[in-house]
């Protein structure tokens, strides 16, 4: 059985799976639900696996919304196409017209994405309901919304809970910001500053890992809602949501830093923020803050590392006070450099997060 805990892990870092696990659930109970049915459901039975595939999503929450959503826009487009078959036109003008009212009708943002279904709907009562539109809108609507209620309560029986990619978003980005630190900090202990094309080289794509941390964190934070397992996992999702919030200023703090050095400190200014005696106490403070991000989830060491970044940093401060004081002249940027390596040390965890058990 070890393939047991890869596989349960494996689960829990992709929230996908479990759903498509539940998706095919739900749809093989909604078919086995509407066989000893009868009438309509003999002639359309697979509304029903379809209304329990539309059900299941990433979260309970997110079930009943999209599942009340979607019947509403089916409801609408059966309307409509009642509607437009009692206007004395041909076939093909009543399709023009219950597409383009069904696109208008859709685009209410109460449909949400399933504002796609209005047009569908009604063209599908129109149509393939020609021969008898009650029943077939009832079939459509009935067993869809059955299907629909099948997804949910099979959803809401083991409800998400995507805490893992939280965490391991999470761990990426402090990785990547700490990545951009240390690129930093080896650009200023070169002899001689880099040019704005090195710098360019060194900067990190930061983006794409703090859009994925909004997605991810986003996610969580519906899962708890509707969620009987939430409660038991209230500290870590706090915790996370709490550290999610930190990063995401810190990315900012990060940003701005790398803006003052590659702005101030490069090859092709005539006078440079900092200086060879400077860049060193700089290179310095941002290896040692790098160590305090890449190491935020060791509880022992932990405050081992904050002390050495802070004391890194008050060098580097003592340092350009000194040179103040020494050569006079504008500091401006180095004292901002000062203060965004305080707001980072300040801003980044210093504890770790709750452990996680991976979970389905």
């Amino acid at each position: 059985m070890q393939w047991w805990p890869r596989l349960v892990e494996g689960m829990a870092r992709h929230p996908r799976y479990p759903m498509a696990m539940k998706a095919a659930a739900a749809a093989a109970l909604a078919w086995g639900a509407v066989q000893p049915l009868g009438g309509f459901a003999d002639d359309y039975p697979y509304y029903a696996p379809f209304g329990a595939v539309i059900a299941v999503s990433t979260s309970v929450a997110s079930s009943l919304k999209v599942s009340v959503q979607s019947v509403s826009a089916i409801l609408t487009g059966a309307v409509l196409a009642f509607a437009a078959a009692q206007l004395p036109w041909s076939e093909v003008a009543l399709m023009a017209v219950v597409v383009a009212a069904g696109v208008l009708a859709g685009g209410w943002r109460g449909f949400g994405t399933s504002g796609e279904w209005v047009p569908i709907a009604a063209l599908f009562v129109l149509v393939i309901g020609n021969a008898d539109r009650v029943e077939y809108a009832a079939a459509y609507l009935g067993l869809t919304s059955l299907g629909a209620l099948i997804g949910v309560l099979l959803n809401g029986a083991v409800p998400p809970l995507p805490l893992t990619p939280v965490a391991d978003t999470l761990t990426s980005l402090r990785e990547t910001l700490a990545e951009q630190l240390d690129d930093l900090a080896d650009g200023l202990r070169q002899d001689d500053p880099p040019s704005l094309e090195e710098w360019e080289q060194r900067q990190k794509a930061i983006d794409p890992h703090a859009r994925r941390l909004r997605r991810v964190v986003a996610s969580a934070s519906e899962a708890r809602r509707v969620n009987w397992r939430a409660k038991r996992w209230r500290e870590a999702t706090d915790e996370q949501i709490e550290q999610a919030h930190a990063l995401q200023r810190l990315v900012l703090i990060i940003e701005d830093l790398t803006v003052l050095v590659v702005d101030h400190e490069r090859q092709e200014l005539e006078q440079v923020a900092l200086g060879p005696d400077l860049r060193r106490h700089a290179a310095d403070a941002m290896g040692r803050a790098a160590d305090v991000l890449r190491h935020a989830d060791e509880d022992s060491t932990g405050s081992t590392y904050h002390d050495a970044a802070r004391e890194a940093i008050d060098e580097m401060s003592a340092a350009v006070v000194e040179q103040q004081q020494k050569l006079g002249g504008d500091m401006f940027a180095a004292g901002a450099m000062v203060i965004a390596l305080r707001q980072t040390l300040t801003t980044a965890p210093q504890r770790p997060a709750p452990p996680l058990r991976p979970r389905v």
